[in-house]
């Protein structure tokens, strides 16, 4: 067997959707298209009104298949995996990756064949372990699959820890964390002026993991005098009616309506249009892997507020590249708020430990890393596989 090697990469999400699992997941894409592999990108969309429909595009040298259907029903799911099951038939992959444990199922499923058995890789991302833990239906089928998937990786080693604990993983993991361009000499980096002096704000797509309300409760405890707009540079997921509507409870309650800004969607392009328009990012998450926002805000000096749970905790120093807070204490969130706002001197600090942070996390160490776990799997699975 000869020629070049055909990728089938499975998630959750993928652009134009606002969210850091798509934005890591094109990222992927793009540099395993770059270093000459064929990549098939397929991703469910939560449309029911389409159900069974397949969209095929072909972006930045890269074939995408969105697939619609109801995925919050059971039937979306195993037709999801009946999909990926005949793209092989058509493509015959030659290495399958789930980039979230719920897309490692179908993979595992597709991968195995009486004729054929190729590499599975498992990708933890965002609130895996949150579903892992939470909840039963999903919990069965990602357990199935952690069991017989060729190699796990994750942003954080906390999530591996965590898997480690239903499945033995060993010498079957690594930790591969997510990266982010630095701005060029042409593009504005943060700083603090009258346009953004006094906005708090955050990026993403507003599920009750990234705990709005939370970031509600710590803005109203900032004194009036130092804070001018809440700016939630996103939007609320339709599937969780609850936190958007706990969220405008509170605005109320507080009487914060006129000064919250809520921006709905946007593309990623516009996102750093949004961070230099703050004096302070949060990131009020209960759980996180290693969100792409908060690397983003960092890579133009945005003075950083941050939970410290999952990934966070391990890349972030309290007082050096971001003020870190107890999840779930709107006391503790609102002083470290107030600290930056009140204290331009220590806001330039964060912003320039910020920027330090980011030069860390710069996109060839995460292509090199990527690349290496590929081609070894390959390797061992077809040592006469070439690009």
């Amino acid at each position: 067997m000869s020629g070049i090697a055909k990728i089938c990469l499975s998630t959750q999400e993928y652009p134009p959707r606002i969210g850091g699992v798509g934005v890591a997941a094109q990222r992927l894409a793009v540099n395993l298209v770059s270093a000459g592999y064929q990549v098939h990108v397929v991703t469910p969309c939560d449309t029911p009104d389409a159900a069974g429909t397949l969209q095929r595009s072909v972006e930045d040298d890269v074939v995408v298949y969105r697939f619609f259907h109801d995925f919050q029903q059971a039937q979306g799911l195993f037709a999801y995996r009946k999909l990926l099951r005949s793209l092989d038939e058509e493509i015959d992959f030659d290495l399958f990756h789930g980039f979230f444990l719920t897309m490692a199922y179908p993979c595992v499923k597709a991968a195995s064949r009486r004729d054929r058995q190729r590499p599975v890789i498992a990708s933890v991302r965002g609130v895996d372990v949150v579903t892992l833990i939470d909840h039963p239906y999903l919990r069965n089928t990602m357990i199935s699959a952690l069991r017989k998937v060729t190699w796990l990786t994750s942003v954080n080693q906390l999530y591996l820890d965590r898997v480690a604990e239903d499945v033995d993983i060993s010498g079957r993991s690594s930790v591969i964390r997510n990266s982010i361009s630095l701005p060029s000499e042409m593009t504005e980096t943060w700083r603090l002026g009258n346009r953004n002096r006094g906005v708090v704000g955050t990026v993403g797509r507003f599920r009750w993991v990234k705990d709005i309300p939370l970031l509600m409760r710590g803005y109203n405890n900032v004194h009036p005098s130092l804070r001018r707009r809440l700016l939630l540079a996103g939007y609320f997921d339709s599937t969780d009616r609850n936190e958007e509507v706990w969220s405008q409870i509170l605005a109320e309650e507080f009487g914060l309506t006129e000064q919250v800004e809520l921006t709905g969607r946007f593309t990623h392009n516009e996102v750093f249009n949004y961070l230099r328009a703050m004096h302070v990012y949060v990131q009020p998450s209960a759980y996180e892997g290693m969100p792409n926002a908060l690397l983003e805000a960092a890579s133009l000096g945005v003075p950083l507020v941050a939970t410290a749970v999952g990934g966070m905790r391990e890349i972030l120093t309290d007082g050096r590249n971001a003020l870190l807070v107890p999840h779930g204490d709107p006391d503790q969130l609102g002083a470290a708020i107030s600290r930056i706002l009140r204290d331009p001197e220590l806001a330039n600090h964060l912003s320039q430990g910020a920027r330090r942070l980011a030069e860390y996390f710069n996109p060839e160490r995460e292509r090199k890393q990527w690349l290496t776990l590929y081609e070894r799997l390959l390797t061992a699975n077809s040592p006469e596989k070439i690009l």
